[in-house]
C-alpha cells in the first residue's frame, strides 16, 4: 500500500464514560482499517479459493473516506458522504467490466446491501451508483492484487450453474468483507466485546467430549429390533464419514437414531477433511430447541450455538446462563463463528439469498462445513429449485458437505443437480424400513368430530394430529373428560409448550391416562411415544411423521408379552380438508396408500414425491433461477429483488 497518509482517518473514538470524542491520536487511521479488513476478509475467503478477491475488496471498500468531505464529517460537520461508491468505481476501472463489476457489487454493498442491477425505470441501480461524480481522494489508491485468480466451479458446466455460481461467489465474498469490516471496527471501538468472540474451542474438543457417547451408542443393548437397527444406522454413518465431501442422503425411519448418528458422521467427516464447523438446519423451532438440548447434554451449554426466532440477535440464548456466556452466544449468532450451530431453515436459506449485510454476514462460514438438513422433506416446493441450486453450489464450489436427513426423502432429480451425485448412506433402505416397521396403518374414511372424540376418550393413551388450530381446539373441547387431556399448537409460547410436553412424557412413562390433540408441530422430531395415533388425511410425508410418534421404541406388547405393532388411523374430517395444499397432498397420500400396502417404505415415499413434484406446482415460483441466468452475460443480477422473493414461512401450526 503506498502513501496512505497518517492523518486520514476511518473512525473516531468516544470516551465510554464522558461520551466525548477523544483526540485524533486515538482515532483509527484509514490505512490501519483497510489493511486489517483486507487481511481478515482474505483469511475468510481463502476457505473457498477467493482470498485475492476479498483482499482487493477489503483494500478498496472504504477508500471513499479519503475525501475532504468525509474527513470534515469525522471532525463534526453534519453532512452525508457516500464513501462506498468510489471503491467500486476504482475496481471497475482497474479490473474491467466483469471482475471489476463483481467487486463493485461487493464494495458498494458493504453498508446498504447488495444492489439490484435492474430497476423500474430501466436504469441499473449499480450503474447509477458508479456514474456518480467521484470526489478527489486525498491519498494514493491502495495497491491491490492486479492479477486476481479465482477458483473455478468444479460442478458440471451448465449455463444455469455457472450463472448461479457467480452470484454465490459475490454473496460469499460480500459476506467475508462485511464480517471483516464489522470485526475490525468492533476491535477498535470495543476491545472487550471483541475479546468475548475468541472463546469457542475447535471441533477437536467436541470429538473428545462425544467419545463417551459414541462408545455408549456402539455398545447399546441389542435387546430389540429398534436398537439393532440404530446400531446399524450409526455404523453406516461412520463408514460414510470416510468418503469424500459431497451430497448425502440419510434415509432412516423416525426413531432410528438419525440425530446422534448424523452427529457422529459430521464429527468424523470434518476431522478427515479439516472442516471447520457443523450446522444443523431444522424446519421448526420446536425441533431446533429439542436437538440443541440433546447436544447440550453431551457438550455442555456453552459449546452449542442455538440460533432461531426464539433466540438470537435480539434475545438471550438461555435464561439460566451467565451474562458473559449470553454475550458470547449473542455475538456468535451474528456471524456463526462457532463450531456447532443448531438453527432453522429460515435462518440458513434466507441468509443465503439475503441482500442485507447483517443477514448475509454469516454465510461465508458455510464454506468448508458439514451441513445437516434435518427433516429435509420440508423444503418448500415453491422455492425448491433455487434451494437445491444453493446447496449444490455450497458442495461443488465452496467445500461443504450436505446431508439430507429424513424418514421421507424428497425425490431430488438428477437434472436439478447437473449430474452431481447424491450418495445414500444406508445401503438398503427398504430392508431397514421393514426391520423398523412398528406400526399398522388403517384408513378409517370420514369421521365426524363427535365420533372421533368418543374414540379418543376410549383409549388410555392416544395422540390425534389434525391440520388446523381451529380443528384441534374443537376436538380438545369435545374430548374433555377428566384429567390427562392435553392440547398443543405452535401458538403456545415455547416455555409453555415445553412444559406441556414434559408433562405428557411423564404420564406416558407412568402408564397414566394421556389423550393429546395437536397440530402438526408434534409430528416432526418430537421424541414421544404413543400406542395409538390418529392422523387427519394428509400427504405421505406427514402420515409417516405422525407414525413416528407411535410405538417409537418398538416395545409395545400384548397381554402375553409378544411384540405387536402400534396402530395409526388415518381419517378424513367431517368438514373435509382446508382447500388448496392440504386437499392436494391428502389426495396424493390416498393414491399412494391404494398402491402400496405399506406406504411408509422408501419406494412409496418416492412415488408420493414424484407425484407431488409432477403436479402443476411451480418449483421456482419467483423465477429466481431465470432472473440469475438472464443477468449472467452482463453481470447484472437483481440481488435485492431475489432477497425479497426468497422467503420461507416457519410453520406456526
Amino acid at each position: 500500500m503506498t502513501r496512505i497518509m497518517t492523518d486520514i482517518y476511518a473512525h473516531t473514538k468516544t470516551d465510554p464514560q464522558s461520551e466525548k470524542v477523544l483526540p485524533e491520536s486515538e482515532w483509527q487511521t484509514l490505512e490501519a482499517h483497510l489493511s486489517a479488513v483486507s487481511c481478515l476478509a482474505q483469511d475468510a475467503a481463502d476457505e473457498f479459493g477467493a482470498g485475492e478477491l476479498a483482499q482487493a475488496a477489503g483494500l478498496l471498500h472504504d477508500i471513499g473516506k479519503a475525501t475532504k468531505d468525509f474527513q470534515l464529517r469525522l471532525h463534526g460537520k453534519k453532512t452525508h458522504v457516500d464513501h462506498k461508491t468510489e471503491g467500486g468505481r476504482i475496481a471497475v476501472k482497474r479490473y474491467g467490466k466483469q471482475l471489476g463489476k463483481l467487486l463493485a457489487y461487493i464494495i458498494c454493498a458493504h453498508h446498504g446491501g447488495l444492489p439490484d442491477d435492474i430497476s423500474l425505470d430501466g436504469v441499473a441501480d449499480l450503474e447509477k451508483m458508479l456514474k456518480r461524480t467521484g470526489a478527489k481522494l486525498l491519498c494514493d489508491i491502495p495497491e491491490t492484487a492486479l492479477n486476481i485468480t479465482l477458483k473455478k466451479t468444479t460442478a458440471p458446466q451448465s449455463k444455469t450453474h455457472q450463472a448461479f455460481y457467480v452470484t454465490m461467489l459475490i454473496r460469499m465474498v460480500f459476506s467475508a468483507l462485511v464480517d471483516a469490516d464489522y470485526l475490525d471496527t468492533e476491535a477498535f471501538m470495543d476491545a472487550q466485546r471483541a475479546k468475548r468472540r475468541q472463546s469457542f474451542p475447535s471441533l477437536e474438543k467436541y470429538r473428545e467430549l462425544f467419545a463417551p457417547e459414541l462408545r455408549k451408542l456402539q455398545n447399546y443393548p441389542q435387546d430389540n429390533p429398534v436398537n439393532i437397527a440404530r446400531r446399524d444406522v450409526l455404523n453406516a454413518c461412520l463408514n460414510a464419514a470416510d468418503g469424500e465431501r459431497g451430497l448425502f442422503k440419510l434415509t432412516v425411519p423416525t426413531g432410528g437414531g438419525k440425530t446422534l448418528s448424523s452427529l457422529a458422521l459430521a464429527l468424523k467427516h470434518s476431522e478427515k477433511h479439516g472442516m471447520r464447523r457443523i450446522i444443523y438446519a431444522i424446519p421448526f423451532t420446536s425441533i431446533t430447541e429439542q436437538n440443541a438440548n440433546v447436544f447440550r447434554e453431551i457438550f455442555g451449554d456453552e459449546l452449542v450455538l442455538e440460533h432461531h426466532s426464539n433466540v438470537g440477535e435480539n434475545n438471550s440464548v438461555r435464561g439460566d446462563t451467565e451474562d458473559e456466556e449470553n454475550n458470547r452466544h449473542h455475538l456468535a449468532t451474528e456471524n456463526w463463528d462457532a463450531p456447532l450451530i443448531v438453527t432453522t431453515n429460515v435462518q440458513l436459506f434466507e441468509s443465503l439469498f439475503a441482500a442485507k449485510p447483517s443477514k448475509a454476514r454469516k454465510i461465508h462460514n458455510l464454506a468448508n462445513s458439514v451441513i445437516i438438513l434435518d427433516e429435509a422433506q420440508t423444503l418448500p416446493d415453491s422455492l425448491l429449485l433455487p434451494t437445491i441450486a444453493a446447496l449444490k453450489s455450497l458442495v461443488a464450489d465452496f467445500g461443504a458437505t450436505v446431508v439430507f436427513c429424513t424418514a421421507t426423502q424428497p425425490s431430488i432429480k438428477l437434472e436439478w443437480l447437473d449430474g452431481l451425485e447424491v450418495s445414500e448412506i444406508i445401503s438398503d433402505t427398504t430392508k431397514l424400513f421393514s426391520e423398523l416397521s412398528r406400526v399398522h396403518i388403517t384408513n378409517l374414511g370420514t369421521l365426524s368430530d363427535n365420533v372421533l372424540a368418543e374414540r379418543l376418550i376410549l383409549h388410555t393413551q392416544v395422540l390425534c394430529i389434525v391440520n388446523t388450530r381451529s380443528h384441534a381446539r374443537k376436538l380438545f373441547a369435545l374430548s374433555s373428560d377428566g384429567e390427562g387431556l392435553y392440547h398443543l399448537s405452535a401458538a403456545m409460547c415455547p416455555v409453555h409448550r415445553t412444559k406441556v410436553l414434559n408433562e405428557i412424557k411423564k404420564r406416558l412413562k407412568a402408564g397414566q391416562k394421556c389423550v393429546v390433540v395437536s397440530t402438526q408441530l408434534i409430528e416432526a422430531g418430537v421424541n414421544i411415544d404413543f400406542p395409538y395415533v390418529y392422523r387427519a388425511a394428509a400427504g405421505i410425508d406427514s402420515i409417516a411423521q405422525a407414525a413416528g410418534r407411535c410405538n417409537r421404541e418398538g416395545e409395545l406388547r400384548d397381554e402375553k408379552g409378544k411384540l405387536i405393532p402400534g396402530e395409526v388411523f388415518v381419517f378424513t374430517p367431517e368438514l373435509g380438508l382446508p382447500k388448496g395444499w392440504f386437499q392436494r397432498m391428502a389426495a396424493l397420500g390416498e393414491e399412494v396408500m391404494r398402491l402400496y400396502p405399506n406406504p411408509l417404505l422408501p419406494e412409496a415415499v418416492q412415488k408420493f414425491f414424484d407425484l407431488r413434484y409432477g403436479l402443476d406446482t411451480e418449483l421456482d415460483a419467483k423465477q429466481i433461477l431465470r432472473k440469475i441466468e438472464d443477468g449472467a452475460s452482463s453481470f447484472s443480477f437483481p440481488f435485492r429483488e431475489i432477497g425479497d422473493d426468497y422467503k420461507l414461512i416457519e410453520n406456526k401450526l
